[in-house]
């Protein structure tokens, strides 16, 4: 039995570091952990009332023979008594065999009884490590939570930020589109409002020649008509305009 703190504490070491290869979530690495410690504490418990049951079976084996050493001492003193020193010497000679059968049983129960009191020690330093423990991962458990909120928020935060970026960008192109179509209509209306922009010229060079054509044509009807009606009234025709 003996050394069985340092074989708990190894197959506690190699379980946990086989946890922590397979588990992500810390929170659950020492709930598996702390459910070990307390597996080898059961078996801890379980060890020392094996013990503590085979020291009481070698007690009572030992007190077998006690009874029997008395037994033997007496039916000693009844042969001397009645003259028989043959079967006392014999009854002697079986008490100290029984006698020596007593003092090996006896160190054996001194020795299970010190391998009861190391696993007693055991189970104390093991129950305050297990309570040492339990309050460490109440400890840990609520800084890993409070961990995982703080980063659940920031993420949270993020986003939200990053999403708010997002819509003033888009906000500001649209308002910027707004600004430009303003602008346009803004200026349209001044244009439309200046007699210069509704006199521009919309016909071509070739509609401006027949323009002048149509014109001059239209004052030769005018001075043929004058020459008629001066005729009619037997006035003089008007000399013609030289160009100057």
């Amino acid at each position: 039995m003996a050394g069985l703190l340092d074989r708990v504490k190894t197959i506690l070491g190699a379980k946990a570091n086989k946890a922590l290869d397979t588990m992500e979530d810390p929170t659950e690495t020492v709930e598996y952990s702390y459910e070990q410690m307390q597996d080898a504490m059961q078996e801890t418990r379980r060890h020392i009332v094996e013990v503590a049951t085979a020291k009481k079976q070698l007690e009572m084996q030992v007190a077998a023979l006690q009874q029997k050493v008395d037994q033997y001492d007496q039916d000693a003193r009844d042969a001397v008594q009645g003259g028989r020193d043959d079967l006392a010497a014999q009854a002697l000679s079986l008490k100290t065999t029984i006698q020596q059968q007593m003092q090996d049983l006896q160190t054996h129960v001194q020795q299970t009884q010190s391998e009861e009191d190391k696993l007693t020690q055991a189970q104390h330093k093991l129950e305050e490590q297990i309570e040492t423990f339990r309050t460490q991962k109440e400890v840990m458990k609520a800084q890993y939570s409070a961990a995982k909120a703080e980063v659940q928020v920031g993420e949270t935060i993020s986003g939200i930020t990053q999403h708010a970026q997002d819509i003033s960008g888009s906000l500001q192109r649209a308002q910027d589109k707004i600004s430009s179509m303003q602008a346009k209509a803004s200026a349209i209306d001044e244009l439309s409002s200046n007699p210069d922009f509704n006199a521009l010229p919309t016909s071509s060079h070739t509609d401006t020649i027949r323009q002048q054509l149509d014109q001059a044509k239209a004052s030769d009807q005018v001075q043929s008509e004058l020459a008629r009606l001066k005729a009619e009234m037997q006035l003089p025709p008007s000399n013609p305009q030289t160009p100057s």
